[in-house]
Parts: structure tokens; C-alpha cells; sequence
């Protein structure tokens, strides 16, 4: 009875160890590609950080301009509302703002050094 549990034992240590190797294979394969990827997933964090401040410029800018349409200097009412659309700005803004404010949502600023922070991280573990 106890060797037929030691050899249970040796079978179950010799598939885990079967199964540790497979994994360390796996994951030395994904950091080598990880590794290949970096100058494209640097460039891409870099793009996207970039676009994101473009969008807060051009907002921005089109919520100063709707502000100014929307105090015209004694222009007659009806030439001010078809300047205007229907309050589209601030359709836009609180849109804006539930987006920001979604539940279970954090925003990261600096994507690009979030990256660079874990490619980093990996290149100290392999050393």
C-alpha cells in the first residue's frame, strides 16, 4: 500500500514538473516576442497619448468657439439661433463627462511611460 502511494506521489511530482516546463517554454517565447514587439508597442503608447491630447485641444477649442457664438454681440434672435445648433455643446460636454465618471473606470494619463515602466521592469528580472 505505501509504495503504491509513493508512486502515486513520484506520478503527480513528475506531471507538474512535466507541466512547469511547458509553461517556462511558454513564457520565455512571449517575453522574446514581447522583447521584438517593444519598438512598435512604444510608438503605439506614444500615438495614442498624443491623439488623446489632440482630442482635448480640438474639444476645447470647439467648446470656446460654441461659447463665443453663443454671446453674440446684440444680434437679433433668430439670426443667433441659427447660428447655434440646439445645445449641442453641452450634449457633448455631459457626454463627455459620464464617460470620465463611469463606474469601475480609472483613467491613466502617460501610457507612454507605463510602458516604458514594464519593459523595463522585465529587462531588471532577466538580469
Amino acid at each position: 500500500m505505501a509504495m503504491l502511494i509513493d508512486a502515486v506521489i513520484l506520478l503527480m511530482l513528475a506531471g507538474v514538473l512535466c507541466y512547469a516546463i511547458m509553461v517556462d517554454r511558454r513564457v520565455r517565447l512571449l517575453m522574446e516576442t514581447l522583447r521584438e514587439l517593444q519598438p512598435m508597442i512604444t510608438a503605439y503608447s506614444a500615438a495614442v497619448d498624443r491623439s488623446e491630447e489632440t482630442v482635448r485641444d480640438l474639444a476645447g477649442a470647439a467648446r470656446d468657439l460654441g461659447e463665443a457664438e453663443a454671446r453674440p454681440a446684440k444680434a437679433p434672435l433668430s439670426a443667433s439661433r441659427e447660428k447655434i445648433p440646439a445645445r449641442s455643446g453641452d450634449k457633448a460636454a455631459r457626454a463627455a463627462r459620464a464617460r470620465a465618471q463611469a463606474a469601475g473606470v480609472t483613467r491613466v494619463t502617460g501610457k507612454t511611460e507605463l510602458v516604458q515602466g514594464f519593459f523595463d521592469s522585465v529587462r531588471e528580472r532577466d538580469q
